[in-house]
This record gives C-alpha cells, structure tokens and sequence, in this order.
C-alpha cells in the first residue's frame, strides 16, 4: 500500500540499519501537523505491521532548532529509492 499522504512531507532514515546492522528502521518525517499528518500516522502504522519500523515525527522548526538531519546523518527516502 502506497503511503499516499508521505508526498507532503520530508521522509528520512536514519540510524544503525543505513549501516546494515540494525534491527528496526528507523524513520524521520519533517513536516506540517493536522489532518494530513493524522492520515500518514495511519499510513505508516498499516505498513508497520509488515516492518519493523522506528518512526519520529517533527515539525519543519523542530528539524531545524535540533539540527537532527545532520547530526544524525539523515539520508531521504527518496535518495535511498533511486540507489541502485
């Protein structure tokens, strides 16, 4: 199932298992709140029964006060997608 509500939003993972060592995904959503983040919350917890994923979620502000994409060596989903 498509998480059709992910195109509103900045996804990233992040973590020990870009290393290939790790036991969950863990995943970083940077965008808005409300309604749409409600229905990617459902979207993401559908496709966690399948995965065993790990997922915070911050607001565009929160991302950039804690420099958390860099400091943690974010990586987008979109790039990771396209890699061969």
């Amino acid at each position: 199932m498509p998480l059709q509500a992910l195109q509103f939003y900045d996804a990233y993972m992040f973590g020990s298992t870009l290393s290939g060592v790790g036991h969950d995904i863990d995943i970083l959503i940077v965008g808005p709140s409300g309604d749409t983040l409600s229905t990617l919350k459902k979207e993401i917890a559908d496709a966690g029964k399948e995965l065993p994923l790990d997922v915070l979620y911050m607001q565009p502000s929160e991302a950039i006060e804690t420099n958390f994409v860099n400091s943690e060596g974010c990586v987008k989903l979109s790039v990771l997608a396209s890699s061969p």
